[in-house]
């Protein structure tokens, strides 16, 4: 009875050991790290191309310059990953973003302009024990700088749809400029230049304010071309700043024999004096009169051009109301009409 008890236990014995023999053991090749992509505070990694382990423990750490960081993993520990930096299990100084039998991985939570190591750990389990290879290819990658935040973006005080000039048969240039709407507008400003380059102010012309209508706007330069001009326009707004048109080139016309034509500006008027210009009518005397839109007259003024190129005021009664105004120039001839706009 004795013999076979003893014949038992050695045989128990015999097995148990045989057991422990033929626990897991590590992969034999070691696994590998590259980088697809990195932000500021992300990175897209590849892992384990080379590796031989039924799957793989990817861990990364901060790393001060680039320098290796301890990372092996422990065998017979399972960890848990999260692809969010810090959230995974804790493994030597840094986390594990990945485990299981895939190669890649998208890690998040990092911070810019921070160098990371990382390392990839093959292992081979059969669920109850853990054997990890951690000679493979590790790495270090820095995340890029932070991007500045965008800027708000914050409606244009004008919308100027369109900026263009002729030039009359005086050498003189009309500018004339169209805004869709207006925020917060101071007024206008007309800019000349020779060379294209440096421009000097030469005009100004009070803007409507605030407008969500279409506004056309013209300014005769009284200083005739002699050759090719430059000009350009800039808008002031109400707490100062400027804002640019683009840059158009007038040249001086050949034909130099007046014609007769009538110009007014600035239009739109704010309620302040306009300024007339008469092209061909020296000698003819006019009677100017300013009527509403529902055909009231608000102003009379005789206007007696004493030259073929005559630039006079008229001034706009005090307090006139914003609207559409008729200037009616009435001579020997067949009455001349323009539109004003006042906007106050």
């Amino acid at each position: 009875m004795r013999a076979h008890l003893f014949s038992f236990l050695l045989l128990l014995a015999v097995l148990c050991h045989h057991t422990a023999l033929a626990q897991v053991v590590a992969p034999s090749q070691g696994g590998e790290v590259g980088l697809v992509l990195v932000t500021a505070t992300t990175m897209e990694l590849t892992f384990g191309n080379d590796g031989n382990g039924q799957g793989r423990v990817v861990a990364i750490a901060e790393s001060s310059g680039g320098m290796p960081v301890p990372l092996a993993a422990t065998d017979n520990v399972f960890y848990s990953a999260n692809t969010i930096y810090g959230k995974g299990s804790p493994l030597g100084q840094g986390y594990v973003i990945y485990n299981g039998p895939d190669h890649s991985v998208t890690v998040t939570g990092l911070k810019p302009n921070t160098y990371y190591y990382v390392t990839d750990a093959e292992y081979d389990t059969d669920g109850n024990t853990i054997a990890y290879n951690t000679y493979g290819m590790s790495m270090a990658v820095s995340t890029t700088k932070e991007a500045p935040a965008p800027a708000a973006v914050a409606p244009l005080p004008v919308v100027l749809t369109s900026f263009t000039g002729n030039v009359n048969t005086l050498n003189l240039a009309a500018l004339r400029w169209t805004t869709a709407s207006e925020q917060h507008t101071a007024y206008f400003v007309p800019e000349r230049s020779v060379d294209g380059t440096a421009f000097k102010e030469v005009g100004k012309t009070a803007a409507a304010g605030n407008s969500s209508k279409l506004l056309t706007y013209e300014w005769l330069d009284e200083q005739p071309l002699n050759a090719t001009t430059y000009y350009r326009l800039r808008q002031v707004d109400l707490d100062g700043s400027s804002h640019y048109s683009q840059v158009i080139a007038l040249s001086p016309t050949l034909n130099t024999i007046a014609t007769q034509a009538v110009d007014v500006y600035p239009n739109p008027s704010a309620g302040k004096t306009i300024q007339i210009l008469l092209q061909g009518y020296s000698g003819e005397l006019f009677q100017a009169h300013l009527t509403d839109a529902l055909g009231r007259t608000v102003m009379t003024q005789v206007i007696n051009p004493a030259e073929s190129y005559y630039l006079t005021p008229l001034s706009l009664p005090q307090g006139i109301a914003s609207g559409n105004y008729i200037l009616t120039l009435a001579g020997s001839g067949n009455p001349i009409q323009k539109r004003i706009i006042v906007s106050n």
